[in-house]
């Protein structure tokens, strides 16, 4: 009798078995372990690379190889696949410097081809193109950006991001609706939980808490910062003029106190229309510090941070205790674009 093969279960589709499937059908041409759902694939590795850059991955090849044979078993996404084939294929070849092997060689040459003859790339549709708007959010397009301050040329997926850091107000309705506990901060410092003011005294998991809720989660540094300059790399989301107290809030150190303003107060906007990124509050990101355990990245300079590159730029980030509830950070929330 021959035995059907194994079907991986939705819900244990991983990594592993993914490219495990992609080696043994598509590179070695041998019958594969298991089957899987290649569609649910292609989604896993849309989620993924929304999450990591696409050119710290030097197995990024699995991807363009998926989408590259997919391409020719959907007609109706195989011109969108074969762009983004070539887009992930140039990736790879960049970040290996590996320009000989047969199997990504063969078939970037081909998809060049095809894209070329069909002129493809101006008619396919990309993901920004076929993107819904989303009240509050901007979608940030996929491709690369300076990151950092040795600007590093990095590749990011499309997201969606808000355009201001969640205010009291709006975490108010989170916690009417699912009797999370209140900041306790709010107690302690009625002034900070004035309608128009970011929310402070939240954790790194109360920020998660919120984003889930939401249907949304928390940005990588990366997606900040690309977020925050564009993709020619601003020292600040304004460009390079030296932050005022008109652009953003921080402590001007002339005197008067520093306060918490509200975010309306303030004219900073990154190019792609994103407000208060610099100022007002440190942001929680979905990046771990990789060597302090148990603390995440922060970005963006607080207000009781004086007006210097090594606090309000945009490639600079801090530390915080995932645990850390105090009055300078909070957060905003990013979404994953679904490609249909």
């Amino acid at each position: 009798m021959v035995r059907t093969q194994d079907r991986v279960p939705k819900e244990k589709l991983t990594r592993e078995k993914i490219c495990q499937f992609i080696w043994d059908r598509y590179i070695e041409n041998s019958r594969p372990k298991f089957e899987i759902d290649e569609e649910e694939a292609l989604k896993f590795f849309e989620e993924y690379y929304s999450k990591h850059p696409l050119n710290t991955d030097d197995e990024c090849f699995y991807y363009g190889v998926l989408l590259y044979e997919r391409a020719f078993a959907d007609d109706h996404n195989r011109a969108r696949y074969l762009v983004k084939a070539q887009e992930v294929f140039g990736v790879y070849r960049s970040v290996s410097g590996d320009t000989e092997w047969d199997a990504i060689e063969d078939r970037y040459a081909d998809v060049c081809d095809i894209i070329e003859s069909e002129k493809l790339l101006d008619s396919v549709k990309t993901a920004a193109d076929l993107a819904p708007e989303i009240e509050g959010m901007v979608l940030i397009p996929a491709g690369p950006f300076r990151f950092g301050s040795e600007l590093v040329e990095t590749v990011l997926e499309p997201f969606y991001i808000d355009i201001c850091p969640v205010t009291n107000e709006q975490y108010r309705v989170f916690l009417e609706e699912t009797n999370y506990r209140a900041p306790g901060i709010w107690r302690q410092r009625p002034e900070l939980t004035k309608d128009g003011l970011p929310v402070v005294g939240v954790s790194w998991m109360d920020a998660l808490q919120y984003c889930k809720w939401a249907g949304k989660s928390l940005p990588t540094v990366e997606q900040w910062e690309k977020a925050a300059r564009g993709s020619t790399g601003w020292t600040y989301p304004w460009g390079e003029e030296t932050p005022t107290p008109e652009l953003a809030n921080f402590n001007q150190f002339d005197g008067s106190e520093p306060k918490l303003r509200p975010l309306k107060e303030f004219s900073g906007t990154s190019p792609y229309g994103l407000k208060n990124m610099a100022g007002s509050v440190w942001e929680w990101t979905n990046t771990a510090h990789p060597e302090l355990e148990g603390t995440q990245w922060v970005k963006g300079g607080s207000w009781i941070d004086p007006p210097h590159p090594e606090f309000l730029s945009t490639y600079i980030a801090n530390w915080a205790s995932k645990k850390e509830k105090n009055d300078v950070i909070g957060f905003r929330c990013t979404k994953r674009l679904e490609v249909k």
